[in-house]
């Protein structure tokens, strides 16, 4: 089942995820330099770059757990997308869902204006959930 208020929730944190990732690694690999040029060795930078290595580990399982998730809606989506009629519906849909744009960025993408692309957007779920009730839903924002 694909639910597009999940999918929303699970886009924001998989870009979240991906910042925090680069943070990460540049933790995990922190290297600092005194005047001559050359690597601090010592336990003081140690432990930060120890931290970062564990910070980056536990942010790598996380992103490939939303990725995997992400990835099996995304699948069943674009498989269902065949279905509708307008191609504009079909190519919003995609980059939405699929590619996980920002709804903001979407409008200069396609050439649409803000209201048009929302109007082909909510149109395009509108038109996916009544054709397929037992297959795409839109649940409350979760708090």
């Amino acid at each position: 089942m694909v639910n597009l208020t999940t999918m929303q929730i699970l886009i924001q944190r998989e870009q979240r995820l991906k910042r925090k990732k680069v943070r990460a690694f540049a933790n995990a690999t922190k290297i600092t330099t005194v005047l001559t040029g050359m690597p601090r060795g010592g336990s003081g930078n140690q432990s930060q770059v120890e931290n970062g290595a564990i910070e980056l580990a536990e942010v790598e399982n996380a992103y490939r757990e939303v990725f995997e998730r992400l990835g099996e809606m995304r699948k069943e989506l674009d498989e269902l997308l065949i279905n509708l009629d307008d191609p504009d519906d079909i190519g919003i849909m995609r980059l939405r869902y699929i590619e996980g744009h920002h709804p903001e960025e979407i409008p200069e993408m396609v050439n649409l204006s803000r209201r048009a692309m929302f109007y082909h957007l909510s149109g395009a779920e509108r038109k996916l959930m009544q054709m397929f009730p037992d297959k795409v839903v839109r649940t409350e924002k979760l708090h």
